[in-house]
């Protein structure tokens, strides 16, 4: 192998550990005659990548309590895409157990180097890395820009010349010949490779197209053989519960979950989707002990939403009766403290009303029904005062609360009046100017929908700024609606791109990306999303 060039790669060291953090900057800094940036703080990383495209990020493990995990900082920049498959991530940790090491791998760093190590052996990991990151670059790039058929042209290059990569090779162009529904061409290899050592991929490809096909007797046998022979190969978990609930067997896949988190429970993702599936199931207690992990897991990371109190919550209420008197009150302190967290850092409305309710559902529970009532009442004007600034998913769970608590007249008044609301709403495209497929309310969709048309009107006319503040508007109306987000990013990048001078425009584009990072590909907004963050790397000059 021949030497790596260092001199002109760019090195990010994430370690709270002064003397550690020192030594690894140290090292960098002999490798390289860039500047090698450092922190000693997790809640930078993003940001930072979001700014400087690095070539090597050096990643400790634990970074302090209260602060995000090297696991959970990996996850975040894979799952927002702020850095490229060039870049070389690197594990440092003293810890080995094994679900650490599960989760951690689950979001592919490069290598994982446990402590205590050398660095020359850090640096032979690195020369490893950096080595197959130079060879497959052209087709790392591609797949980035999602060009599948040059990534299939790039993979037969790198197989005709023996690349020592074939492997991998071999599954990227499975993948794509999957995502491109030529099933033909991807089971070939599935095929031809199902019995390789390191080839659980072409399983797994077998599986999906079985489903694809609705062979689900089929899938399921493959998915269990899978599990049979590598029982720590947690993809094949998610795909047998995947198969379980298209044959609407929700028991067997919450079984199958249950095997997987007790494997690695400190995945987010699976955590709450088989907490998800004890709670449709009705296991309520399982279901309580599996959204308080997810809770606690995903506080401080990509993962914290209101959602996960609130059906910390919800699961709670469905089983507390069964408690005794001073374990429902111990597990109902959790919930409102969960609930009063979720109100300090997440301001919307709806999510107050959801918390006076779900309060009031626990409270009963207990026989405590004079606070009970008084929470009801708050959460009830709180609604009739707001109502018409509340999107509909929000306002049928909030019809579903108010149904537990022996209010269905109100309840039904709720539903009746978003079934009116969706007939009436017309989906909408996303385009500069349009609200995206969210459902809006009332008067307030009249407002924002305005507020956008005409800020669509001054874009258009080229007066940014006008336009700016036309939909800095609507976004004071709808803080969270995805859409006009969108829009309003689209507007700052094009405004900062004619008018260098305008910094703080592009600062706003950054506070709006940062804000929209957890975004998944399933969102009809993803494409556009990812397109928007491209064009803020290229006029930030990353």
């Amino acid at each position: 192998m021949s030497a790596i060039d260092y001199q002109n790669k760019h090195f990010l060291i994430i370690d709270n550990i002064k003397p550690s953090h020192d030594i690894l900057k140290k090292f960098a800094m002999s490798l390289t005659s860039k500047q090698v940036d450092a922190t000693l703080y997790s809640k930078d990383v993003t940001s930072m990548c979001l700014e400087k495209q690095y070539d090597v990020i050096l990643l400790g493990y634990d970074l302090g309590e209260r602060q995000k995990n090297g696991q959970q900082i990996l996850e975040e920049l894979r799952i927002s895409e702020v850095i490229s498959r060039h870049c070389v991530v690197i594990i440092i940790t003293a810890e080995v157990t094994q679900g650490m090491v599960l989760a951690a791998l689950e979001h592919k760093p490069d290598s994982y180097l446990c402590k205590p190590y050398s660095l020359q052996e850090l640096h032979k990991r690195l020369n490893k890395c950096l080595a197959k990151k130079m060879a497959m670059a052209e087709i790392y790039q591609a797949i980035d820009e999602d060009d599948k058929s040059l990534t299939i042209s790039l993979v037969n290059d790198a197989l005709a010349s023996n690349t020592p990569y074939k492997i991998e090779c071999l599954g990227i162009k499975s993948r794509q010949y999957f995502d491109l529904k030529k099933f033909e061409q991807a089971q070939k290899i599935y095929t031809a490779y199902q019995d390789e050592s390191h080839c659980q991929w072409a399983n797994i490809g077998l599986g999906k197209i079985a489903l694809h096909n609705n062979d689900f007797a089929n899938a399921e046998t493959i998915f269990k053989n899978i599990i049979e022979q590598q029982p720590l190969y947690m993809p094949s978990y998610d795909w047998l519960a995947s198969t379980y609930q298209q044959r609407a067997h929700n028991q067997y896949a919450e079984e199958t979950l249950a095997q997987a988190v007790k494997l690695s429970p400190r995945s987010v993702v699976r955590l709450k989707k088989y907490a998800n599936l004890c709670f449709e199931n009705e296991h309520y207690e399982k279901a309580t002990s599996a959204y308080q992990q997810v809770y606690n897991l995903a506080y401080n990371s990509i993962h914290q939403a209101p959602e996960n109190a609130i059906m910390f919550a919800k699961s709670l209420a469905g089983y507390s009766t069964d408690l005794s008197l001073i374990d429902a009150k111990k597990m109902n302190n959790r919930a409102f403290t969960m609930l009063s967290q979720m109100n300090k850092s997440y301001q919307q409305v709806e999510f107050k009303i959801q918390a006076h309710l779900l309060s009031a559902r626990l409270l009963e529970n207990i026989h405590d029904y004079i606070v009970a009532k008084s929470k009801i009442e708050l959460g009830l004007t709180l609604l009739d005062k707001e109502r018409q600034n509340i999107d509909v998913d929000s306002l049928t769970n909030i019809a579903d609360s108010l149904t537990k608590l022996n209010r269905n007249n109100k309840a039904s008044q709720i539903l009746i009046s978003v079934n009116q609301q969706q007939a009436n709403n017309s989906s909408m495209s996303g385009k500069i100017g349009e609200l995206s497929n969210e459902q809006l309310n009332g008067d307030h969709t009249a407002k924002a929908q305005k507020a956008l048309e005409f800020g669509k009107e001054l874009f258009e006319a080229l007066e940014y700024s006008k336009a700016i503040k036309a939909l800095n508007e609507a976004l004071l109306i709808f803080p969270n609606h995805s859409g006009i987000k969108l829009n309003l990013l689209q507007v700052l990048l094009t405004s900062y791109e004619k008018d260098k001078f305008k910094s703080e425009d592009l600062t706003q584009a950054k506070r709006i990306i940062l804000d929209m990072l957890s975004v998944s590909k399933d969102n009809e907004i993803y494409s556009r999303l990812k397109k928007m963050k491209k064009k803020y790397q290229q006029l930030a000059g990353i």
